[in-house]
């Protein structure tokens, strides 16, 4: 077991959650702890705590302890167990949530808040989710030390909830492992990829009525990578049966590889999102040459710079022309791939996991 006050014990409940975008992050910024560990370049010794099922197989840990302790599942294995595991040292939570009891007992905790789109969009997530996060984030934003998020835009929305919180800004990195493919070889099909959750939040409603209009007007397909999950409000979808094959739900992908071969194929990743911090679609379609369309908001056009294409999420026309000018117009996919991989090389998940280590360090 890890001891000492500068010992970090990391929330391991990320590893019994379905594996989406916050878990996707933990996971990478864990590997990345792990090989800087290696390398002698962080002072403070990691541990991992987790339940006795966790599978941390996929991780292959050299240097980062793993202790695991049952008792409970799920969220109340974090709210009981996990801060019975902590003794002195510091907590540190990579998805959005800790105990309450680490916290309001003062044990020393940092979190990483991704995002707080509930707040804004409260119709794309059930009221009990809703409800939790709303309790929990004043007591976070007072008691962690740092709180850290994922782009700036972000970190100016929590500062206004509370000013005076101790935020730190580490921008997600791209493809696992900072793994970039300039390699051609792959032909580009005609279609359109979407990958995120079918949320309201992420605007799969219009991207539907996008690729509707696609298949009838264009002969385009799209495919759509991504499921739904208790935790999200329904959303409202109608296709109408004369391009109803022209549309493919996929579901969860079952591996990396199996959404790696999707960005390959694709001739262009729509994601007109409503609210996003630091998305992983748009940087990881990059990492594989498939340019992006995507909304102009504040936290993408900070994670995605001058290699995306730009539209408005609330216009479907809008939407479909910029699609249609990747599309249509070869030389803008060409600029859009060659810019892609510019950006994606410039995302770090190695960088994200030194800034954090750096500023637990330092407080």
């Amino acid at each position: 077991m890890v001891q000492g006050r500068d010992a970090i014990l990391i929330n391991g409940r990320f590893l019994m959650q379905p594996v989406t975008g916050v878990q996707r992050v933990a996971r990478e910024l864990v590997v990345q702890m792990d090989r800087l560990a290696a390398v002698n370049e962080t002072p403070l010794p990691l541990a991992l705590a987790c339940e006795p099922d966790a599978d941390v197989s996929g991780l292959d840990l050299r240097h980062v302890v793993v202790e695991r302790r049952g008792g409970a599942t799920g969220h109340a294995w974090e709210q009981f167990v996990l801060p019975r595991m902590v003794g002195g040292r510091r907590l540190l939570c990579l998805g959005n949530t800790a105990p309450l009891a680490s916290a309001l007992a003062g044990q020393r905790l940092s979190v990483m808040i991704h995002d707080v789109s509930y707040l804004s969009l409260p119709k794309a997530y059930a009221l009990r989710y809703r409800l939790a996060h709303r309790a929990l984030l004043p007591v976070l934003l007072r008691r962690a030390a740092p709180v850290f998020t994922v782009c700036h835009a972000e970190a100016a929305r929590l500062r206004r909830l509370h000013p005076r919180a101790p935020i730190v800004v580490a921008q997600n990195g791209a493809w696992s492992f900072d793994r970039i493919e300039q390699a051609g070889g792959h032909e580009r099909e005609r279609m359109v990829l979407y990958v995120g959750s079918l949320s309201r939040r992420k605007n799969v409603e219009r991207v539907i009525e996008v690729a509707q209009r696609l298949a009838r007007e264009d002969g385009v397909r799209t495919v759509l990578v991504g499921a739904s999950n208790e935790i999200l409000a329904p959303i409202r979808m109608h296709i109408a049966p004369d391009v109803r094959h022209m549309l493919e739900f996929v579901g969860q992908v079952p591996g990396p590889e199996v959404l790696a071969d999707y960005y390959r194929r694709a001739s262009c990743l729509l994601f007109p999102s409503l609210y996003e911090a630091s998305p992983l679609p748009p940087v990881e379609a990059m990492s594989f040459g498939c340019p992006v369309v995507a909304s102009a908001i504040p936290s993408i056009t900070e994670r995605c710079g001058p290699a995306a294409l730009y539209c408005d999420p609330l216009d479907v026309t809008d939407i479909l022309g910029a699609v249609r000018r990747v599309l249509h117009r070869p030389e803008v996919a060409s600029a859009l791939r060659e810019a892609g991989f510019a950006r994606a090389r410039a995302c770090s998940w190695r960088t994200q996991a030194h800034r954090v280590l750096q500023a637990m360090a330092a407080s």
